[in-house]
């Protein structure tokens, strides 16, 4: 028995009696009738298919699929399971509709539910998900229905709250609608026959959003009242609009023609606010009749009112799939699982706008976004070379905001590559998703190199040849599956340089904290023959510089540079310490030293690092990225240097260097 105390199969069948209502063909209710059988172990994949035959089968496979996709969860797998929800639902668009009458059944059910918990992610899940969802799809009544339901759970107290309040603002205006139809019909009649007049009041969650984003308060929301002109062509929907602008003052910015530009689920409508009767603002929507179906069923529209037995093809399947192809480019291009939620959330929740290219054809963009939205959304290789756009005949800047009947040519050269500061100023998912692409593949390009380079001068170091066996050694060593792949990673950091030496230097006796011992030749003066020196990480302290020895229980001598905060911790204990100089006849020795650097995030950037480094012969022996933003990457080098004067005169290189925003020795 369900929650409700309704037996299993009453569920199937409520969903199977909404999609008829709709009109659905008969495989998607009778994919509705059988939905959970696989899942329930009623039946297995293989008996549907052969009892029902294959059509059939594979839709109530891919709706046993959904069941398991689970999606709200961390943010991670959150994401993981969107994309599998997205391509799983791409390749059949019954599947998302069988899949959103399943959840609209069960959040008219969903108050049996006794684990409040669970109660309200089912609701939070359905609002985020399956309501956008439908909308995009066109299912406007659906949208609605789920969005109330939904907020009724996850908001209780404010949707209590406001719709008391809108019933109370009904009671005070209860003959306004009536009216208001009336005088509409009025109006129009004179000079249309068959015409169709309705109002509503607007739904509490809708009403809910635009109080949240506008900050007002109920009785400020201007259109909480909404009429629908129904008419019978597409020229009368014009002819409409002029006799109701004759009548009543339009409220300027808030008229939308998206019949001329229909929004990529197929809505076509004109809206408009106008001032009315007694000065109250309201909305009018006027649309044909066709637009009207369109409007209520979405990509259900092009099937439902055929007859029951037929079914539909798979050119209005492949067309109604349209919007799904976007999200799937961004699935394929994201970088992570938060740069996937947070492009295709945008792509979901958005309004749009539509430009025209130079031929004519329409783009539809989501509001706000850039010129160089614009060139991404008709082809990703037309973004990445984008130099420049000219909108309405006019050179503008890529990152200028387009508006609804723009006519933009975006303008190419080959030799443009996608900048990181792009990002600031594009919104859509496809544009970002491409463009971040593209930066990590520059990006890993210059770390290749970077790590060939660090490489190249570790096997100078011990004598060895950069040959295809040496490198295969190396690939099956540190466990990577490519020559590209352990470059990168050389190149980022991710592999110690000095466990790089170690594989081919041979192994000595030492103690676990690899204290060196002191020879003759070592550049100390101050040194009993034979003691352990360490040179301190916390302060890598360079010939010419003063320094201090500080004997340990384990290291031997650690030798600080005298200003090192480090040895505060040993003030009271003078017995502890050894006076230090450099032998400067001890002969010329490598030391390492350590620079933090703020490098712009741009092509190039750590070419120019590595190459100031070579030129003034001082070597690299570890890079590490401990952080990348989109402007700026934060790193540290460890390079070996022949003493302070080197390293001075590598500091001052460097600063000059217009990559670096920033450097310090650490």
């Amino acid at each position: 028995m369900r929650d409700s105390g309704d037996p299993y199969a009453y569920h199937p069948y409520e969903v199977a009696k909404i999609l008829a209502e709709l009109k659905f063909d008969i495989t998607s209710i009778a994919t509705a009738l059988l939905h959970d059988t696989v899942e329930d172990g009623v039946a297995t994949n293989c008996e549907i298919e052969k009892s029902f035959g294959k059509e059939i089968g594979n839709l109530v496979q891919g709706v046993t699929k959904l069941s398991k996709i689970q999606l709200p969860d961390k943010e991670v797998r959150e994401a993981s399971n969107f994309s599998k929800f997205i391509i799983a639902v791409s390749e059949d668009i019954r599947v998302l509709l069988i899949k959103l009458a399943d959840r609209l059944h069960n959040m008219r059910t969903i108050s049996f539910v006794r684990d409040e918990k669970r109660r309200i992610n089912i609701a939070k899940e359905t609002l985020e998900v399956y309501a956008p969802l439908a909308g995009r799809v066109g299912f406007q009544l659906m949208r609605e229905e789920l969005e109330k339901l939904s907020f009724k759970q996850t908001n209780s107290l404010a949707y209590q709250s406001l719709k008391k309040r809108i019933n109370f603002l009904n009671d005070k205006n209860k003959n306004f609608v009536k009216n208001t139809i009336e005088n509409i019909k009025i109006i129009l009649s004179s000079d249309f026959k068959k015409i169709r007049v309705s109002g509503r009041e607007k739904k509490i969650y809708s009403t809910w959003k635009k109080m949240q984003s506008k900050s007002i308060a109920l009785e400020k929301v201007s259109d909480i009242y909404a009429f629908r002109i129904i008419t019978s062509s597409k020229d009368d929907c014009y002819k409409v609009l002029g006799r109701i602008h004759m009548e009543w003052p339009m409220v300027p910015e808030r008229f939308k023609d998206f019949i001329s530009t229909p929004k990529p689920n197929g809505y076509a409508s004109i809206h408009t606010t106008v001032i009315g009767p007694d000065g109250v603002q309201m909305e009018l929507q006027i649309r044909s009749l066709e637009m009207h179906k369109i409007a209520e069923y979405g990509v259900a529209s092009h099937w439902m009112y055929k007859k029951m037995g037929n079914q539909f093809s798979k050119k209005e399947l492949k067309e109604s799939n349209n919007w799904f192809q976007d999200v799937i480019e961004i699935i394929k291009t994201a970088g992570g699982p938060r740069e996937l939620m947070e492009h295709s959330r945008i792509e979901m929740y958005s309004d749009n706008v539509f430009c025209f290219t130079p031929k004519g054809d329409v783009i539809s963009l989501i509001k706000g976004s850039s010129a160089l939205d614009f060139a991404y959304a008709i082809h990703s290789t037309l973004g990445e070379k984008t130099i420049g756009v000219k909108i309405n005949g006019n050179l503008s800047p890529l990152n200028r905001i387009v508006s609804n009947g723009d006519q933009i040519e975006v303008l190419i050269s080959k030799g443009q590559k996608p900048q990181p500061n792009w990002l600031n100023f594009c919104i859509t998912g496809k544009a970002r998703s491409q463009i971040r692409k593209s930066l990590r593949d520059h990006e890993k390009d210059e770390f290749e190199k970077l790590g060939k380079e660090i490489l190249k001068k570790i096997l100078l170091d011990v004598n060895k040849r950069a040959t295809k066996k040496t490198l295969s050694m190396l690939v099956n060593v540190f466990n990577y599956n490519s020559y590209r792949s352990f470059y990168i990673a050389l190149g980022r950091g991710e592999i110690n340089s000095s466990l790089i030496m170690e594989t081919f230097l041979p192994r000595v006796n030492e103690s676990s904290e690899n204290i060196q011992k002191v020879k003759n030749r070592l550049p100390i003066i101050g040194l009993t023959k034979g003691q352990a020196v360490n040179f301190a990480e916390c302060c890598n302290p360079l010939p010419g510089e003063n320094i201090v020895g500080i004997l340990t229980e384990k290291k031997g001598i650690n030798v600080h540079l005298i200003n090192c905060s480090v040895l505060e911790r040993f003030t009271d204990f003078p017995e502890l310490w050894y006076e230090l100089t450099w032998n400067t006849k001890s002969g010329k020795y490598l030391h390492t030293a350590r620079l933090s650097l703020i490098v712009q995030n741009k092509i190039g950037s750590l070419n120019k690092i590595t190459s100031c480094i070579s030129k003034l012969n001082a070597n690299i022996v570890d890079i590490k990225i401990n952080k990348r933003e989109e402007d700026f990457f934060y790193m540290e080098v460890d390079v070996q240097v022949m003493d302070s004067k080197h390293f001075n005169d590598l500091f001052v290189s460097l600063k000059l260097e217009d990559a670096i925003y920033k450097i310090e020795r650490i």
